[in-house]
């Protein structure tokens, strides 16, 4: 594999949360690093208490500008502010910094910055996670108006980049729907776990109790089957599809076996975003609703041990999300061995071999209950889990994914 030649390469992200945009750019972070790189971030918004742990203990610089700007107006504008706190980041960084360029930037999420980048004669990668415009719902003439010109610097911005990143080929081709008069070529680079994690799955020989890791679970037999859903909680997760699925789970298995599953929803939850704590409200609500209160249980913000440990003693991973653009938490899943179901839609078909690492469902409650009654038999979970991970070590790996970065970073480079 070639190496990458030393450079100064900076990543400009609005928000370096805890989701699976931000994992995939500091994995590229860490590649970059390892090759020798002086790598840097470039944030409106960056809270240590909310981030992973490679920010949280300063392996990399972060520098946040512009983060007294306002979020929304009573809670409208996101959108708007969002472009308009990355604007003033681009204008305040690029032309009135003293500190030497980079030979690198590698953009995502909002592409605003990238005109401004090129003007100076920077190099720039952005990779687009999914198109921004789509995450808008639908309104009316109002909306329709405030989001053209947003929508517009999106096509803009984005048209500019040297080269363009995309995450699936699910997404390679709702790009090229999104964005007809953008011919320039979209490469695919798959999102792979976070070397520390796997480090992490793989160097523990010991597997902790699921009822010693969560206290709140009132099951005290040994024989629970753990159903595992590891989200943010935003109702694009559609997380209360799994309190669904295990309510229609009481039409297919007996009374006595439904007493054994648990489920644990572990969720990204951010204090800053009132829709996170909303959308918790309304699940507990919707457990209890389902007389379901006393097999499920939920956690806000996991740390990454937690998480570790819960992947290790589940039994099988749901995988709520419709259209999602890759999923990073199926291949945790797979690292520690376990069966994934999913839906049908978006990235995990890429990811999930239906009915050999686990199951692909359809949208509904009803056939998600179906096939948790299909793993609920320990010895076809564990065959499950089993092929997974093969099938992670042989296309997801971080080997693949650092020799892919190097090769689009030296391209970039060369041209």
């Amino acid at each position: 594999m070639k190496h990458l030649q030393k450079s100064k390469v900076t990543f400009i992200h609005p928000d370096l949360g805890i989701g699976g945009a931000e994992r995939l750019v500091l994995d590229v972070a860490i590649v970059l690093a390892n090759e020798g790189c002086e790598v840097q971030f470039l944030t409106n918004h960056f809270d240590k208490s909310h981030a992973f742990k490679e920010l949280q203990d300063e392996t990399f610089p972060v520098k946040v500008v512009g983060d007294w700007l306002p979020r929304s107006i009573s809670g409208k504008f996101y959108a708007f502010f969002a472009y308009m706190r990355m604007l003033y980041l681009a204008i305040f960084y690029l032309y009135f910094s003293t500190e030497n360029k980079s030979d690198i930037y590698f953009v995502d999420q909002i592409p605003i910055a990238i005109p401004f980048i090129k003007w100076t004669g920077g190099k720039v990668i952005y990779y687009c996670h999914h198109p921004d415009l789509l995450a808008s719902s639908p309104g009316g003439f109002l909306k329709t108006l405030y989001r053209k010109p947003i929508d517009w610097l999106e096509l803009k911005g984005t048209s500019v980049a040297d080269i363009i990143l995309v995450n699936s080929k699910y997404t390679s081709s709702v790009f090229r729907d999104t964005f007809p008069t953008i011919h320039k070529k979209v490469t695919i680079l798959y999102p792979t776990i976070s070397q520390s994690l796997y480090e992490s799955i793989s160097s523990k020989t010991l597997t902790k109790p699921v009822d010693e890791l969560v206290p709140e679970i009132k099951d005290n037999t040994d024989n629970k089957f753990v159903l595992l859903s590891i989200n943010r909680f935003h109702p694009a997760k559609k997380l209360d599809l799994a309190i669904k699925a295990l309510a229609e789970l009481k039409n297919i298995i007996s009374t006595e076996d439904l007493k054994r599953v648990i489920l644990i929803i572990a969720g990204g939850h951010d204090p800053n975003f009132s829709i996170n704590a909303s959308y918790f409200n309304e699940l507990v609500e919707l457990a209890n609703e389902m007389k379901l209160n006393n097999n499920i249980v939920l956690i806000k913000s996991p740390s990454d041990e937690l998480k570790t440990d819960l992947l290790l003693s589940c039994d099988c991973l749901l995988y709520t999300p419709e259209k999602e653009h890759f999923g990073i938490v199926p291949l945790e899943a797979m690292a520690a061995r376990k069966p994934v179901i999913a839906l049908n839609s978006g990235g995990p078909r890429e990811t999930v071999l239906n009915e050999t690492t686990g199951f692909l469902c359809d949208i509904n409650p009803q056939s998600m209950a179906e096939c948790i009654s299909k793993v609920l038999d320990k010895k076809i979970a564990k065959k499950m889990g089993d092929n997974g991970r093969k099938r992670l070590e042989q296309l997801f790996t971080n080997s693949v994914f650092h020799e892919s970065v190097v090769k689009i970073c030296n391209k970039l480079l060369n041209e």
